[in-house]
């Protein structure tokens, strides 16, 4: 490749030509390379029910075909399997799509090939950055005559108009082979499970499907014109993924509000309005919401919904175990009394001071992790404790070794990698893995398992660990 010499920066290589740069991404040898670093341990299933340790065996073979599909245009996704995840009672669960590890291989290059075209639309901050940022901001401004409007869009991702999203790709991606794959995977239908193959045509499309690699950017491109101009509307504007908050002084923020209705409704979005009570447009001396935090300046909190629901996981532990613990001694023999007290509080304390994994922050604390309000910290580590006393295995107390909130606070701010949070980094050998599965009662004393028996078994429960805590998308180091 021809070299470019820079005044200042020396020899720099051209741009890649959109096509050169869909080959070198999609070649059989891309997909596969990238199938055994990222997805070859995966416990996901799609509709094949295959998961990465399954699909393995033949993945160079089928990703000779794949390649071979993409670049002649003929290639399908398979459905995306249905997983329905619950919001709150009064809400519709949210759809999210589940793609075959074939397919997971193919967005996730696809997604690379978007982020090198549209650099300025990858997230490059985390919710809580956001919240850090805009705390920042308003901790200095007069309460009185600062006004904040706190609003988000509906149905977000379902409603983004198809024609439209393909139409802004093509302005900027020559390749048509590339604007092709992304309306095949936008287009393809999401399915419940077990549905035959003749009905899969019964489920349209709509919009961007949830859960996709390249769901996120897709979104963020079908709202860069959005975006810019609401930066130029002299309000202090964010918005993160479907949630928008705007500051500055009254008569901006209410113009600003309508210019966002406004640019929206064009776009096929729509805003809830202030009579719902989902969208806050009042001084900043009133209590607003934003991202599942409160912010009663100078203080910031989070939701008590949210606070009550956190609770609710965790007294949902204790009732588990008290009441399933003669059936899991009777079905696990090789445990006894005191390997399942030990097991249910390595349990407990990761749900409490979160986990590191893949470089990640996950947890509830990890998210909530820009409060100030440590008073509330304080409440929930009471309340945690308290609920030994309905545990006679532990003599009605907690132990001392029962992790806290506030301490995890500290660390995941300040030590992330002090030794306090669960990081599933540093468990890298099979021996490692099986150390850990032995300690969490997920091998037996007399099983012999293989070296990828035991990746798989400690995969499977590393990732259904991490599905059940809130994930801070935040990289911690490297």
């Amino acid at each position: 490749m021809e070299l470019i010499k820079g005044p200042l920066i020396g020899m720099v290589p051209p741009p890649l030509d959109d096509d050169l740069l869909f080959k070198l991404l999609f070649s059989a040898e891309a997909l596969e390379a990238v199938f055994r670093e990222r997805f070859a341990t995966t416990t996901g299933k799609g509709i094949d029910r295959l998961n990465g340790f399954q699909f393995s065996a033949r993945s160079k073979a089928e990703f000779a075909v794949v390649s071979e599909k993409i670049i002649s245009g003929r290639f399908r996704f398979s459905p995306y399997l249905e997983v329905l995840r619950p919001k709150s009672r009064d809400k519709k669960p949210r759809l999210i799509g589940i793609p075959t590890v074939r397919d997971r291989v193919v967005l996730h290059q696809l997604n690379k090939f978007l982020a090198a075209k549209f650099p300025e639309r990858v997230p490059k901050n985390v919710a809580s950055t956001y919240v850090r940022e805009l705390s920042q901001g308003l901790q200095s401004l007069p309460k009185d005559t600062t006004w904040i409007c706190s609003t988000d869009i509906q149905t977000f991702y379902d409603d983004i108009r198809q024609p439209r999203l393909l139409w802004l790709l093509r302005k900027r991606v020559s390749c048509e082979a590339v604007n092709k794959l992304v309306g095949h995977a936008i287009a393809t239908p999401t399915v419940p499970k077990n549905t035959g193959r003749a009905r899969h045509k019964d489920y349209v499309s709509k919009g961007v499907p949830q859960g996709l690699a390249i769901s996120n950017i897709l979104a963020s491109i079908f709202m860069q014109d959005v975006d810019d101009a609401m930066k130029n509307a002299g309000v202090t504007y964010y918005r993160y993924v479907d949630d928008v908050l705007m500051y500055g002084s009254e008569e901006p923020v209410r113009k600003a509000f309508a210019s966002l209705k406004k640019r929206l409704a064009h776009r096929g979005l729509k805003l809830h309005s202030v009579a719902s009570g989902k969208t806050h447009i009042e001084p900043l001396a009133k209590p607003f919401g934003y991202l599942g935090y409160t912010f009663c300046i100078p203080t910031i909190s989070v939701r008590s919904s949210t606070v009550e629901k956190f609770l609710q996981t965790i007294a949902a532990k204790f009732s588990d175990y008290a009441h399933n613990k003669a059936k899991r001694l009777e079905k696990f023999k090789y445990l006894n009394e005191e390997r399942l007290n030990s097991i249910f509080l390595l349990e407990l304390n990761e749900r409490i001071s979160g986990a590191i994994s893949e470089k990640r922050r996950y947890g509830w604390i990890a998210y909530f992790s820009q409060i100030n309000d440590l008073t509330l910290l304080h409440k929930l580590d009471g309340a945690i404790a308290g609920m030994f006393s309905r545990l006679p295995e532990f003599g009605g107390k907690p132990p001392a070794d029962l992790k806290q909130l506030k301490r995890a606070f500290h660390e995941i701010k300040y030590k992330p990698l002090g030794g306090y949070i669960n990081n599933y980094d540093l468990i890298e050998s099979p021996a490692e893995m099986l150390t850990f599965l032995v300690a969490r009662g997920r091998v037996s004393d007399d099983e012999l398992l293989t070296d990828a028996q035991i990746v798989e078994r400690f995969e499977k429960y590393r990732k259904k660990a991490l599905a059940t805590m809130h994930a801070d998308e935040g990289v911690l180091y490297g």
